[in-house]
């Protein structure tokens, strides 16, 4: 019988968003898989369509040619080799993807939905299944108190199981939540009730993630989630289940300020952002921990930028590049755990100068700009999620977000352009 490959990448695809949240090298696993049956497909069976070429300057593949050009004035020249394996999906995807018609990259898109939702919510649901453990091993069956919302049972205690930062299996907690309230405000939904406790799961698994940007962004996709829905039963005449809708909304905001006003989260929002937002130089923020605030970080990363403000030191220098200027403000505590610039737009600046920072900026304006010309919720929250998290996090110079926006982000932004000419039998 003959194998079916356009069967086969979908599924591919699929895989590599379900195990994203669950084990990084799996989905990596699957995504090469994904890149090789994808290759076979169009250069074997030459199932292919045409689209024009400059479309790749919208993609993360001018990123990828960023590094690669970085990496010959390094220093030492070639230290950023690593960076280039690690980032070869920002050139693959683009380059396969561009070649597949919109019909069969609708056929991927879904699978990466279903993916991202089952698998967020089965990492969410063993990471809640082990905190409750963990919690009742010390205390009666169903006695809570504030502890549960302490340092030991959120933030990387609670994701320590998956070895995964908070801040990323986040972003992919939260594009879920998106897909699900999609999909309950669709008029044509089914299994509604099935995705509203998909979404209650979900919401839980953020609260304990205690990712503050995470947080943030997850209040204001229900503030809108909330407004909209209001807005559709408004529409429809149905004033009291309007008014019943806001009152919900002001009684959770309510419920959960009451609720965790003295707990670690609360702490995160008001004495630890303080600190943070402060300049702070090896003092401590907790009873536990003695570090650096990121303003300090932050403006030792401006010293390095003004010293190579238009090209930058090169690929992967910048833990070194920071590590100096660590040392020159006695930022021991990052010195010594070799700490990023936490925002991403600074690590662009550090290592490509302002060209590197707006080749990043271009690429968020212009996938924005598209998102909202074709009204892609998805790709519009994508790239916003990316954008927002990059003020706090060096993001996509992670492998937890690489494989993550290279894939899923390319397949949204190819799903809306046109195609020049179809090759091939056109089965896809």
């Amino acid at each position: 019988m003959k194998f079916n490959f356009t069967s086969l990448v979908p599924f591919l695809a699929f895989c590599m968003a379900f195990f994203l949240p669950l084990h990084l090298g799996i989905s990596n696993l699957f995504l090469i898989l994904f890149l090789v049956a994808s290759a076979y497909l169009l250069l074997i069976k030459k199932e292919y369509v045409l689209r024009n070429p400059r479309l790749l300057i919208f993609t993360l593949l001018p990123l990828f040619l960023l590094y690669v050009i970085g990496v010959f004035y390094s220093s030492p020249p070639f230290v950023g080799t690593k960076m280039i394996g690690r980032t070869i999906s920002f050139l693959l995807c683009p380059l396969i993807l561009l070649f597949y018609s919109k019909s069969f990259i609708e056929r991927i898109k879904m699978a990466l939905y279903k993916g991202i939702v089952i698998g967020s919510l089965l990492a969410v649901i063993i990471l809640l299944i082990n905190n409750f453990l963990n919690y009742f091993a010390t205390r009666p069956f169903l006695n809570f108190d504030e502890e549960i919302f302490s340092y030991s049972y959120t933030y990387h205690s609670f994701t320590e199981m998956l070895d995964i930062y908070p801040t990323y299996l986040g972003a992919y907690v939260l594009f879920a939540i998106l897909l699900l309230l999609k999909g309950i405000f669709s008029p044509s939904s089914n299994l509604r009730w099935l995705r509203i406790l998909g979404v209650v799961i979900l919401s839980a698994g953020v609260l304990f993630l205690n990712s503050r940007i995470i947080l943030l962004i997850y209040a204001l996709l229900l503030i809108i989630a909330t407004l909209y829905g209001g807005f559709l039963l408004f529409k429809s005449k149905s004033y009291i289940g309007t008014v019943a809708l806001f009152l919900l909304l002001v009684f959770i905001g309510v419920f959960s300020f009451k609720m965790l006003s003295n707990t670690f989260i609360f702490s995160r929002f008001s004495s630890e952002l303080n600190w943070e937002l402060s300049e702070q130089i090896g003092t401590t923020y907790n009873s536990k921990t003695s570090a650096d605030s990121r303003i300090a970080r932050w403006e030792a990363a401006l010293q390095a930028i003004s010293e190579h403000p238009i090209i930058g030191y090169g690929t992967y220098t910048e833990k070194d590049i920071l590590g100096t200027y660590y040392l020159k403000n006695d930022l021991m505590v990052s010195y010594e755990n070799r700490y990023d610039a936490h925002n991403m737009y600074l690590s662009m600046a550090v290592e490509y100068g302002i060209i590197g920072v707006l080749l990043f900026i271009f690429y968020l304006g212009s996938n924005f700009w598209f998102a909202i010309k074709y009204r892609d919720v998805e790709l519009s929250f994508l790239i916003f999620m990316i954008g927002v998290i990059s003020c706090f996090e060096s993001y996509i110079g992670n492998n937890a977000a690489i494989t993550f926006i290279a894939l899923f982000g390319t397949v949204f932004l190819f799903s809306h352009m046109p195609i020049l000419k179809r090759s091939g039998d056109g089965k896809q």
